[in-house]
Formats: C-alpha cells, structure tokens, sequence
C-alpha cells in the first residue's frame, strides 16, 4: 500500500487496504485504511475535487473511530492549497512520528504546496528544519535562474534525493536553466523527470509551449506563455531583419517594418512591447531614421522615455564617430538618466553608484582632445534645450524630470566638475586620488585646492598632506611645505616619504637662511638638522659640515674655516670632493665669488672617484653640483684607463652633472665606464649615453633611448622612466623615436650594450655621404627636426625608399601618386553619398 501511495495511485491504496481489513479487521487494519483514505482524499484536492473530497471526508468519519482522531489533519488537507500548513506540518516535530505518515506529508507537500514562500516562511517547524531550509535555496535558485544565467553548480542540490518532497522542484529549476540555454533536449528531459503528481508538473505544459510544442493550455499558463516570452521566436527573424534593413540604411522599408514588429509583439509578447518600443526608437535614432517617420511606424504610439529609455540612449551614443558632439550628447543623456532612474528608486540619490556615473561621463568628456573641447562646448550649449522633444506627449510624471531651459545644468562637459560631484556623492580616498590626478595633469594650478578638499574629508590620511607639501615646496613655499610636513608626520612619522621630506625641508630652509645671512635662524637649522636619524645614512654628514662651512665663512673666523673645511675632507675621505662640495654649497648659498678659494686638485690625486661622490652627495640632497672645467682633461684620461675602478659609486650623477653642463663627450665617457660596471644602472647610463650622442647617431640614439626605457620599466624605476619623459618633450616635442613604443628582448638589450660599451671614442664627424646640393647644411639634432615640420626620426629611410622606387616606377609615376595621396583623387563625377546618422545639425538629437 506505502508503494501505491508514493507513486500516486491513491485509488489501488484504498483497494488494497480494504482488502486487508477485511481479512484482519484489527486496529492496524484500520489506521492502514484510514491512511489510504487520506491519501485518496489529498488526490481529490489536488484535482480540484473539493465536492468529492469532503464527501469522502463525512464518510470514513461514520466508518472507522479513528479516523475522528485524524480529522484536523484530514480538514488542514483542504487548507494546503490556500497556503495554510500548519495543521499538515506540525505532526514532523515528533520525534516518534512512523516513516509511513512522515512519507504521507511529504507526498502532500509534493503534491498540494505550489507556494514555496509560505513554506520557507512556515513557523511551525524551526528556522532550521531541513524543509525550510530547502525551499528557501529553492526559491534563491528559482529567482537567479529567473533573472540570469546560472552556474550547474548551483542548481544541484546534492541534499535533495529522488524520494524528496522537492524533487521535482529541482528538475523544474533545471529544465527552466537548460530552456535560457536554448539546450532543447536537456530541458525536455528534465520536464519528463517531473513528477505529474506534483505541483511544479502544472509548469510543464508552459516550458513546452516555450519550445515550440503544440501543448492544450489553460489561460493561466498561456498567459504565463506570454509573459515570458515563449513566442518570441516568431519575433526574432522579424528583428533580425529590421537591424539588416537599419544597417543599409534603407528607411522606407524599415519604416513598413516596425509596423509589422509591433503588431507580431502585440499578438505574441505584449508584456514586452513597452521594451520593443523603446529599443526600437533607439536603434532608429541612431541609424537616422527622422522622428515624424519614426511615430508614423509607430502608429502614433507614445515610447515611454523613463531611465531605461535614457540608459539605452546614452549607451548608443558613445560613439564619437555619430557626430562631432556624440561624446557631449551621450553625456547628457547620462544625465537624463540620472535624475530619472532617482526619481524611480534605481539609484539613490548619493553614493557609489551615482559616483560611478559621474566618473564614466568624466571618461566619456576625455577622450575629446583637448584642443577641440572649447569649441564642442560652446557649440552644444548654444543649442541645447534640455532635450525638450524627447519629453513631448509624455506623462506629467515623465515631464516633471524635464528641466526648464533656465536650470539647465551643464556640468556634464567638464571632467573637473564631474569628478568634484563623485567625490561629493560618494567621499572616498580613490575618488579623491582620482581627482587630484586629474587635476594634476590637466590643471596644475587646483591640484592644491583638491589636495585641500581631500585632505579635510580624511584628516587622518597623510596622501593629501604630502600632495600639499609637494606643490608647496615646488612653489618655494618652503615653511608651508614645512607644516605640511610635520602635519603628516604626526600621522605616519615612519613613511619614508615623510622622512624624507624632513631632510630635504631643513636644508632648503637653511640654505635659504644662509641666502638672506639669518644666522640665528640657520644655527637652529643646523642643530635640527645634525640631530636627524637620516643624516646618518651616507655623506649626508659631510653636507652638514659643509652648511656648517658657510656659516664660518659668514660670521666665523679664519681659523674656524679652515677646521671646517678639513671636517668636511675628513668626513668625505677625499680633498677632491670636498672641493666640489664646498664650491657647490657656497654657490646655492649665494656665497660671493671671490670668498671661495680657487679649485686646486692634488697632481697625483685620482678625480673621477671623488667628484663622482660629491656629486652623488649633491644629487641625494636635492642640489645640483657642477664639474669643475679644470678637471677635464684628467677625467676623460682617467675614465678611459683600464684601472677604474668597477662600480665606482656616482658615476651616474657625474654623468648627469656633465650632461647638464653640455659637456657631451665627457657624458658619454662616462655612460662607456658606467655600462662596464654593475648591470643594476644600466638603465641610467644608457639615458645619459643617449643624450650625449651627436644628432646624426639617429640609430643608437632611438636604440639606447629604447633600451633604457625597456630596463627601466623592468626595474619599476618610475624617476628615470619620468625623466626619459620629460628629456624628449622638451627636446623632441613630444615625438618618441621610432622603437620607443615597442617592447625590446633581453637579447636585443644586451645587444646595445654591448656595443655601446665597445664603441669608447666619441663620434668625431658625421659618417653619412654627402648631401646634394639643395640639402647642404642638413641636420638630424632636435632643433632642427622641429624645423622639418615635426617629421618624426628616421624618416630619412623614407627619403630613400622613395628615391628606390623613382629608379623603380619612374619619377611620373611616382609624382602623381603622391598627388592622389596627398591631394586627392583627379575630378571625377561624384555619387551621391548616403546620408549618415547626425550629419546635419537639425539631426543632432537634442
């Protein structure tokens, strides 16, 4: 009997139970009975047989005793469907409740609960009942399934077996998942798995129909048919065809074939016509359709134009290639956007989302050029209206998004004010860092106003402060920069960039002091400075010692300057770099001239070693030494000797020092000692290598210059990938040379070094031949590529691949090719051209 009821043959149970109660007319017998009945009496409910079911309720009640005993559990079998069940569930609590009654309940469940909401929501049994517990990831399930694509995964369910109340509730979520799939077989198979006693089977005639079998429906799931889109297939080639006719831009026939579009929606998917109407007066717009011909396809239709309508519009207008303005008009329907989807509760008023808004209509405004801005700008807003057609026929409640042509706001064209409103809407550090970059590449001249901003929605964050410090002190701000300091030393006294900010502060401010002979001032400067963990790290003491110099050749005596001047040959451990100091701290101190002794170097002393450190000592404190001139000739003797030292420290800041000074051969020495030495500063000497070569090494400059960029960026080295970009805006406005934006092997970088450290000697004349006459006085250096009207590097090879293909083609030839590049094709009678969407100003939708 337990196997007729489990498979839903109420009718054989009571049969068979009969049949035992007659033969053993016991108590068990009849509870046996009384059980079948029940089950039969759940059957008729689940057929919608009320009548017969009560009936059959009435009679076992004067049959059987104990079937008084279960009648609330008979009567909440009629309180099932109407979502009442508690009566039916209760009996689970018990402990010692038979598995034949607990199979029972979970039939009914299977059978009669179609609302898995009031069972996950049923207090009878415990929030963690395994039954509750499972229609709530049931229902999580059906609504992603519903809404999305679904992962397998998670429409598993390992916890719910074949003989589960909800079996077949997962073989539904299944079949629904393969259906979105367009996985016909997998989803007919799951449907067959469906038990057709059981709630979810009434949703199979639907998912059938979807599929496109003939299937006998009620309204309600023919109305679900429709809901969901089931005869969209009839729809689709219908679409397909309109987005063929829209891209050849045939409009007559376009325009006949909306008509038919929407009269097959209206007839099979009328819950998405709104939809239809809007995507198609989008796609319209945008592929040129006028607007009195588009309500002509229509049929007089009013598009309804709330947030998803502006959402679309806004999305198919990124496209600069529509119009000059398309950028300007994307955001502004952006921002019809914004103030529709607040007004319908889809994005708050405030917050990250709105921020995410702002930030995309900031990137949609940048990638305008810049040189075009203005003009774009004060052309849209001479004729923008708010967008004032778009709001025509609409609902009072649509119209009232509208803004009058006297509050028309037009932030949405300046990245700046984008950025601030982000910040504003949704104040957090990458908001803030975003638009201090901004600003910072744009318009130096706020960078402090937002850095202020930033600062004072996240007092405790040190970035604004140092940001502030840094522009201070470019500014010579010096005590500014100073507070800013201290300020973000209290709150992150361990940033070594604060750390070193201390010390690169006290010395600008000291020296300063000693510029406008403050000797009070500049003897607090130097015990702050003595006092100092960092001053220990190097020579920086020597440089102490050497300020300490300055003020004895100010205020002191002659004694005293002596004694300080051997400190700081001591503290250095050369009289050369001493010198170079000396010299070199009096000159940023603005010492006279002729209170400085002569430079005199020892005859057998080494100089490359010692000047090396003093400018190394120079460029760690910010201040840039000089070589002497008399040095020279000894330096290039003793850079070109085979007993240099390898790795000698500073090499690279004399590079730089010679580099400064023009001194381009005693640069390039200096890069050939530096590319024999360590591997780790090859990236440096191939910079200054690359400056110091004469202007027709076309090709070794690009190479070293490249090759350097390449070590740089594998070494993260951001200073000197920065320094290589500001060498070539200022000497080769801006143009890169011609391997520059390419990515070079090891092989390949190892190949310039290596010949870029056997080639010692300078190049002494250009090897090129002669030039003809009418190119005498032919020249590759900077200056004069800027004069070739911005002719990139290299193009020389140009010149010769032309001069080939005259001895090739002829020079005729050759001449009226170039005419037709350059010039155009000859006259020739023109077809008329299809017009585009936007081409003319009245198209521009605004």
């Amino acid at each position: 009997m337990a196997r007729f009821i489990a498979n839903g043959d109420s009718s054989s149970a009571v049969e068979a139970a009969k049949k035992i109660h007659k033969r053993s007319k016991s108590a068990a017998s009849e509870a046996l009975l009384v059980d079948a009945y029940i089950a039969r009496i759940a059957a008729l409910i689940g057929r919608n047989l009320e009548a017969e079911a009560r009936n059959l309720m009435e009679r076992i009640r004067g049959l059987y005793p104990s079937a008084r005993a279960r009648l609330p559990e008979i009567k909440a079998l009629f309180g099932v469907r109407k979502g009442a069940l508690d009566a039916i569930l209760s009996p689970l609590n018990d402990p010692l409740l038979t598995e034949d009654r607990r199979a029972a309940i979970y039939k009914i469940i299977a059978c009669q609960v179609s609302d898995l909401d009031v069972l996950a929501e049923c207090q009878v049994l415990a929030a963690e009942h395994p039954l509750r517990k499972t229609a709530r990831d049931l229902l999580t399930a059906l609504k992603a399934v519903t809404s999305g694509p679904v992962d397998d995964q998670a429409l598993a369910f390992p916890e719910i077996s074949r003989h589960s109340p909800f079996a077949s509730w997962k073989m539904l979520l299944r079949a629904i998942a393969a259906f979105y799939r367009q996985d016909k077989e997998l989803c007919e198979r799951c449907l067959t798995a469906i038990d057709p006693q059981t709630a979810p089977a009434l949703l199979a005639p639907a998912l059938r129909a979807m599929l496109g079998q003939k299937q006998t429906l009620t309204p309600a799931s023919d109305l679900l048919v429709k809901q969901a889109g089931g005869s969209f297939e009839t729809l689709r080639p219908r679409l397909q065809k309109l987005d063929q006719l829209f891209e050849r831009r045939n409009m007559a026939q376009a325009v006949r074939e909306i008509r038919e579009v929407i009269g097959t929606c209206r007839g099979n998917c009328p819950v998405i016509l709104e939809r239809l109407k809007q995507h198609i007066s989008v796609r319209a717009l945008i592929a040129g359709l006028q607007p009195d011909k588009l309500q002509s396809a229509l049929q007089g239709e009013v598009v309804l134009r709330d947030a998803y309508f502006w959402r679309l519009l806004a999305r198919s207008s990124e496209d600069p290639m529509l119009h000059p303005n398309a950028l300007l008009v994307a955001c502004s329907f952006w921002e019809e956007f914004r103030r529709h989807a607040v007004r319908e509760a889809l994005l708050p008023a405030a917050g990250p989302e709105v921020a995410t808004l702002y930030l995309h209509m900031a990137d949609l405004v940048d990638r305008i050029p810049e040189e075009e801005r203005s003009s774009l700008r004060n052309q849209f807003v001479i004729r923008f209206d708010g967008h004032e057609q778009f709001y025509r026929n609409q609902s009072a409640e649509i119209r009232g998004v509208m803004l009058p042509r006297g509050k028309i706001d037009t932030y949405f064209m300046f990245p700046e004010k984008l950025l601030e409103r982000a910040c504003q809407v949704d104040p957090c550090v990458e908001n803030f860092q975003r638009w201090f970059d901004w600003t910072t590449r744009n318009y130096p001249a706020i960078s402090e106003y937002v850095a202020r901003r930033w600062s004072a929605a996240f007092p405790k964050d040190v970035r604004p402060l140092l940001h502030l410090m840094d522009h201070a002190e470019k500014t010579n701000s010096l005590q500014k920069a100073f507070d800013f300091m201290q300020q973000a030393e209290f709150l992150d006294g361990l940033n070594p960039q604060v750390r070193k900010a201390r010390l690169r502060l006290l010395v600008s401010i000291a020296v300063r002091h000693f510029q406008k002979k403050k000797a009070r001032l500049s003897e607090l400067d130097l015990e702050a400075l003595e006092v100092l963990p960092q001053i220990e790290q190097g020579d920086r003491k020597a440089f102490v010692a050497a300020l300490r110099w300055v003020s004895s050749m100010l205020w002191g005596s002659q004694a005293e300057r002596e004694t300080r001047s051997a400190n700081v040959a001591k503290l250095l451990n050369s009289e050369v770099a001493a010198q170079v100091v000396l010299r070199g701290v009096a000159r940023a101190c603005k010492l006279p001239g002729n209170v400085v002794a002569p430079i005199a170097f020892p005859p057998a002393t080494k100089l490359v070693p010692g000047i090396a450190r003093a400018c190394a000592l120079g460029a760690d404190m910010g201040f840039q030494f000089e070589i002497p001139d008399i040095a020279y000739a000894r330096l290039m003797q003793e850079l070109s000797s085979s007993d240099l030292p390898a790795n000698l420290p500073g090499l690279a800041a004399m590079g730089e020092a010679a580099l400064r000074a023009e001194n381009w051969i005693l640069a390039y020495t200096v890069a050939g000692a530096g590319l024999a030495g360590n591997p780790t500063g090859h990236a440096g000497f191939l910079f200054i290598r690359a400056v110091s070569l004469p202007p027709w090494e076309v090709r070794r400059h690009d190479a070293c210059l490249a090759a350097a960029s390449e070590l740089a960026r594998r070494q993260r080295d951001h200073g000197l990938l920065d320094k290589i970009g500001q060498w070539r805006d200022s000497e080769l406005d801006g143009i890169a040379p011609l391997d520059a934006g390419l990515s070079m092997s090891s092989e390949q970088v190892n190949k310039v070094i290596e010949q870029e450290t056997e080639q010692r000697e300078y190049p002494k004349s250009n090897p090129q031949p002669s030039l003809p006459d009418d190119d005498d006085g032919y020249c590759d250096c900077p200056k004069c590529r800027r004069e070739r009207a911005g002719m990139p590097p290299g193009f020389e090879a140009l010149e010769a691949m032309l001069d080939d293909m005259v001895d090739e083609f002829g020079s005729k030839n050759i001449e009226a090719a170039l005419n037709e590049i350059f010039a155009g094709p000859s006259k020739q009678k023109k077809k008329k051209r299809r017009r585009g969407p936007w081409e003319s100003d009245r198209d521009i939708p605004f």
